[in-house]
C-alpha cells in the first residue's frame, strides 16, 4: 500500500496510527492477562512450562493454559476435541467415501493459534517436525501436515501442563 503512488499520504499516516494504537492495547491486555496469571502460583508455573515447548509464544501460551484450566479433568481425547483438531468423517447417501476433515467443533481461538504456533515448532520441536515431515514425505498436503503437527503441539502442551514440569526434549533424554 506505501508503495502505490496513488494511495494518499494523509491515509497511511492514519493508518500507522491506528497500527500503532491496536498494538498499544494489545501489550496493555497481554500485560494484564499476566497479571492475572502471576497472581495464582500454580497458574505462574504452568504458563511458565507452556512457554518452555519450542514455539510456542506468549499469546499461545495464555490461550492455551485458559483452555486446559477451564476443562482441568479433560484427557487427550477431550482436548483435541475442545480445540476442534479431532478428526469427523462426513457420510450422507450414497457419498460415503468422502474425505475425512477436521472436527472445527472447538475453539476457534485454539485452533488458530496452535496453527501458527505450529508454523516456529515444525522448526525447533523435534516431536512436532518429526510429525510434519514424516506425512509430507509421504505425500500429504501441507494444511494436512500442518494441522497433525499442530494436534501434537497441543498434546505435548497438554502434558507439559499436567505434569507440571517444564519441556525436556526427548532427544536430550535420551544422551
Amino acid at each position: 500500500m506505501s508503495q502505490d503512488p496513488a494511495t494518499p499520504k494523509t491515509l497511511l499516516t492514519e493508518l500507522k496510527e491506528v497500527i500503532a494504537d491496536l498494538k498499544a492495547k494489545e501489550r496493555h491486555h497481554l500485560v494484564a492477562a499476566q497479571r492475572g496469571v502471576e497472581e495464582d502460583l500454580q497458574a505462574t508455573q504452568r504458563l511458565a512450562g507452556l512457554l518452555s515447548i519450542p514455539g510456542v509464544g506468549l499469546i499461545t501460551a495464555l490461550t492455551l493454559l485458559s483452555l486446559f484450566r477451564k476443562y482441568m479433568d479433560a484427557n487427550r481425547r477431550q482436548i483435541v476435541a475442545l480445540a476442534g483438531l479431532d478428526p469427523i468423517q462426513f457420510q450422507s447417501g450414497t457419498s460415503v467415501h468422502g474425505k475425512s476433515r477436521i472436527s472445527k467443533r472447538g475453539s476457534h481461538e485454539v485452533r488458530k493459534r496452535l496453527y501458527e504456533a505450529t508454523l516456529s515448532a515444525v522448526r525447533y520441536d523435534p516431536g512436532v517436525r518429526a510429525i510434519y515431515r514424516r506425512l509430507k514425505d509421504s505425500g500429504k498436503p501441507e494444511k494436512v501436515a500442518r494441522i497433525a503437527a499442530a494436534r501434537k503441539l497441543l498434546l505435548i502442551a497438554h502434558a507439559v501442563y499436567r505434569s507440571g514440569e517444564p519441556f525436556r526434549n526427548p532427544a536430550e533424554k535420551e544422551a
